[in-house]
């Protein structure tokens, strides 16, 4: 053990090993060095970048924002129902004069979503001083009474009532000067959903009934097709399992059943479609129909004196937009 201390000493004492020592500390002491001049320099760096965005923030808002010629001047509202645009801009909260550069889009975009009856808003932004807002309304395809109205005791009457689209969606029938008096009009004669087990109708959230939105389904899908300028179905029964029953103004009762083979109901108008082609060969009106059964639907026509006196048609909603088809 004494002889091996005493060589590792020795080793360190020769003139080589004390050069490479020296060659090994000026290196490690080099790297120290170049290490602290990339610090040095990200760090300016750092400080730069920063102060310029700090530089740019404080022109961004104190002149660019500024600029007269980037107030908003133009604004284009393409909208497909009967939202005003002076309600449409007010929920954005955009008016003339704004900062074109200043406005979050987003944020308005937001704000827009957040009405019952804008289902989409795009918003794009033309420099220097013009906007542009496309809005897609939701289409209200029934009428469903609040839970408050079927209480005993009070009146039959739908004075209260809540409005539904084809995908569930709870809105709040228009109040008089909200919007044209044929829109509300037609809105009031629109067909009502009876029997939903659902109760709790929030305007602004869809509903989550299975035959509720199954009847809404059929209901979009019978405002395209050729039954709708014949008949106005007034109500639909969503109260039996499996079945709609649908009365119409002509009196007929016609049973549409929920099939996963037809979750639109195309079939089943079609065939609706064909047997009131006809009834109109043998001039009989339709009393019940039956087109849950697949195969030689029940069918019975009405005797001749018995057939109800026909309603008017209702007055159809305005549509300013095509129509999502299902049938």
């Amino acid at each position: 053990m004494y002889n091996l201390l005493k060589s590792s000493n020795a080793r360190r004492r020769e003139p080589e090993f004390r050069l490479q020592a020296r060659l090994r500390s000026a290196a490690n002491s080099r790297r120290r060095r170049a290490g602290g001049r990339v610090f040095l320099w990200i760090l300016l760096a750092v400080i730069m970048l920063g102060g310029a965005v700090a530089l740019l923030g404080v022109a961004r808002y104190r002149w660019l924002y500024r600029v007269p010629a980037f107030a908003l001047n133009t604004i284009y509202v393409h909208r497909d129902g009967a939202l005003s645009q002076a309600e449409i801009l007010a929920t954005a909260g955009i008016r003339r004069g704004m900062n074109t550069l200043a406005m979050d889009l987003p944020a308005i975009q937001t704000r827009l979503h957040r009405h019952p009856r804008i289902e989409r808003a795009e918003i794009r932004r033309e420099l220097p001083g013009t906007l542009r807002l496309v809005i897609r309304e939701r289409f209200p395809v029934a009428r469903v009474r609040p839970a408050s109205s079927l209480a005993p005791g009070n009146s039959p009457q739908l004075d209260g009532y809540y409005l539904l689209d084809d995908t569930g969606f709870t809105l709040l029938p228009f109040r008089p000067g909200q919007a044209p008096v044929e829109t509300i009009e037609a809105e009031a004669s629109l067909p009502i959903v009876v029997g939903a087990i659902t109760t709790n109708f929030v305007p602004g959230r869809a509903i989550n009934d299975a035959p509720t939105l199954a009847a809404l389904r059929l209901l979009a899908a019978y405002e395209t097709c050729t039954m709708a300028g014949v008949t106005d179905i007034l109500t639909l029964d969503v109260s039996q399992p499996g079945d709609l029953v649908a009365a119409t103004s002509t009196g007929s009762r016609i049973t549409f059943g929920r099939r996963d083979f037809d979750p639109n109901f195309t079939l089943q108008l079609r065939r609706w479609l064909a047997v009131h082609q006809e009834s109109l060969r043998q001039n009989r009106i339709i009393g019940t129909l039956d087109l849950s059964v697949y195969n030689n639907a029940p069918l019975r026509w009405f005797e001749e004196g018995q057939a109800p006196m026909p309603a008017p048609l209702g007055p159809k909603p305005r549509r300013l937009k095509p129509l999502r088809r299902h049938a």
